[in-house]
């Protein structure tokens, strides 16, 4: 292995470790029974940065707060602390799957789009899981 690829697979066992540890105390930051989490690993662009894409993030939130008629859906960006700063993680937090639908339907839209073509151009997320937690 070069010090890359172990740097790579290192990097993907702190992330899943951390996900595991995290997703359940955000997804049940509420009182509900259980929560949906969808989680995005992402890119950053070359020359783009994390106050861009927080930005977007924003309209992003509101738009899809505005859609599912909740303020109870959260986004939450993990960024790294050491290593490589392009890289970093999205988590958000729906109520339900009702809410995360109508969230989702917010891409749809005018504003929606817009948005979508300026996460495009700040970032690439090549991969994303759909959770639903439960509280015990």
């Amino acid at each position: 292995f070069s010090y890359r690829k172990t740097w790579e697979l290192t990097m993907k066992k702190i992330f899943w470790i951390l996900l595991l540890m995290i997703v359940p105390g955000i997804s049940l930051a509420a009182d509900n029974a259980s929560r949906i989490a969808e989680t995005y690993q992402c890119d950053m662009k070359e020359g783009k940065t994390m106050e861009e894409i927080q930005a977007v993030n924003v309209r992003w939130l509101a738009n899809a707060r505005k859609q599912a008629g909740t303020d109870s859906v959260n986004s939450y960006a993990f960024e790294p602390i050491v290593g490589d700063q392009t890289k970093f993680v999205f988590i958000d937090s729906y109520p339900d799957l009702a809410a995360w639908a109508a969230a989702k339907s917010a891409d749809q839209t005018e504003e929606g789009k817009a948005i979508e073509a300026a996460f495009a151009d700040l970032m690439d997320c090549e991969k994303n899981r759909l959770y639903k937690s439960t509280k015990h």
